[in-house]
């Protein structure tokens, strides 16, 4: 799954979208299906009035909050939001023709298609079809943003990082589930906790309570570090991350642990499941 250095880089590259007006909305037989059934299927709106919000509709800017990324749109001097997360394998592409989109599996898995004022499409395809798709009327009304902890990037992130883990709903849980709740911080997931927990020297079962502030402090900086060096290195390219050029990422050649067999410093690497994802650890790093 894309954690939040992906997501970031796509919404970087989704700035060459901002300033054109969808002209058109596309959806693929999957998503047609999948409503017809009840599933609603990454958009999670009867999909009549996701086109029809969608169409005419400026994208003024794109942003991200967490995991997530929102597009602010306008249309009739209304302001609103089309909310979007990547799921487990969701790609945006933007492109001059649909078979710009390098790889096979990512023209094959188009789910929803947004022909653009310039003559350009944005297409948005899910190999897995877990991403999803919501149009809303402002920030508030999208309730996952609710309860999330401030950005790492903001002045307040790390006193509210401590903050949370202090608190008692957290002292008997493992520290790589809380560091994966984006109510302490957002944008960690299975790959990035395995990482900064191994740069921390943490074991990732170890249960906050029996975790010093300092070395809570440290583990902080080191998600921190982790986000910033993905970034420089385009990402993770496990299996379903691509850029919007349909670039792979360097991230996963720095690897210390996560679907490594030794640690840099050539101890063997353990794995246990840990918050429903397999997690991996040294236990000579990491105390």
């Amino acid at each position: 799954m894309p954690e939040l250095p992906e997501v970031e880089l796509v919404k970087r590259d989704l700035s060459a979208v901002e300033g054109l007006t969808v002209d058109e909305v596309t959806v693929s037989d999957y998503v047609t299906s999948g409503h017809e059934a009840g599933r609603k299927t990454i958009i999670k709106q009867p999909v009549p009035l996701f086109v029809g919000e969608m169409t005419g509709a400026e994208i003024i800017k794109v942003g991200r909050r967490g995991k997530y990324l929102y597009f602010i749109l306008k249309k009739f001097e209304e302001t609103y939001y089309l909310m979007s997360h990547l799921g487990m394998s969701g790609g945006y592409f933007h492109v001059r023709s649909f078979n710009d989109i390098q790889e096979l599996n990512y023209r094959k898995h188009w789910q929803v298609q947004f022909t653009l004022s310039d003559g350009t499409f944005l297409v948005y395809s899910d190999i897995r079809r877990f991403g999803e798709m919501q149009v809303v009327p402002s920030f508030s009304a999208f309730l996952p943003l609710s309860a999330m902890a401030p950005e790492y990037t903001d002045a307040a992130s790390r006193e509210y990082f401590l903050h949370q883990l202090s608190k008692d709903k957290y002292q008997n849980k493992q520290i790589k589930a809380v560091i994966m709740d984006a109510g302490v911080i957002p944008g960690v997931g299975n790959i990035y906790a395995s990482e900064s927990l191994y740069s921390a020297g943490i074991l990732p079962s170890r249960k906050v309570r029996y975790i010093s502030k300092a070395r809570l402090n440290t583990l902080f900086d080191e998600i921190v570090n982790v986000f910033e060096l993905s970034l420089l290195n385009g990402g993770s390219t496990i299996s379903d991350y691509r850029s919007l050029s349909g670039s792979s990422g360097k991230m996963q050649d720095r690897f210390n642990v996560y679907q490594k067999k030794t640690c840099p410093k050539g101890h063997e690497i353990k794995t246990k499941i840990i918050a429903g994802r397999n997690t991996f650890y040294c236990t000579r790093c990491q105390k």
